[in-house]
């Protein structure tokens, strides 16, 4: 008796239990690619450089996207903007890249791209800093192709814009 009363108790609450499960919005769809000469491709992420625009940060802590000059350098206050695949937005571009040498090399193997270079964890990861989105894309090019070069990746800072 007392299995047949909570069997019954069971399919009761089975039948008023339904679960909705709402799920997020969708992502933004993906946007085609304007100019695939600014596009690069690290660590399985594709990002397009938008040489013509600036991300200046507000109090607010957003974002506010303004045109520019490709030649305008970039600073704390003027980050480069690019178009991340992956996250279906925009992210900014500080001006830095880090790159992993393969071991055996040295920084020697860095020289001759015309970039600031330090060291930033011993013994064989750097960062590079250039001052404008285009040389962004091609310091990015110029790693990738170096046999000494385990890995590139541009320093990026994720933000929403309003």
């Amino acid at each position: 008796m007392k299995k047949i009363f909570i069997s019954l108790c069971v399919c009761l609450l089975a039948l008023m239990g339904h679960a909705q499960i709402l799920l997020p919005n969708a992502p933004a769809p993906l946007r085609a690619v304007v100019n695939p000469e600014m596009l690069i491709q690290f660590n399985g992420q594709r990002m397009e450089v938008l040489a013509t625009q600036r991300g200046i940060r507000n109090v607010a802590g957003t974002y506010t996207l303004i045109t520019a000059d490709a030649t305008d350098g970039l600073s704390r206050d003027k980050l480069g903007v690019a178009y991340s695949y992956a996250r279906r937005g925009p992210v900014f571009l500080t001006g830095e890249v880090s790159a992993k040498l393969r071991t055996g090399f040295q920084a020697s193997a860095l020289s001759g791209l015309g970039v600031d270079i330090r060291l930033l964890a011993p013994p064989d990861v750097y960062i590079l800093t250039v001052s404008t989105p285009p040389a962004i894309v091609n310091l990015v090019k110029q790693l990738q192709l170096n046999p000494a070069v385990e890995w590139v990746e541009p320093f990026t800072v994720q933000g929403s814009i309003n």
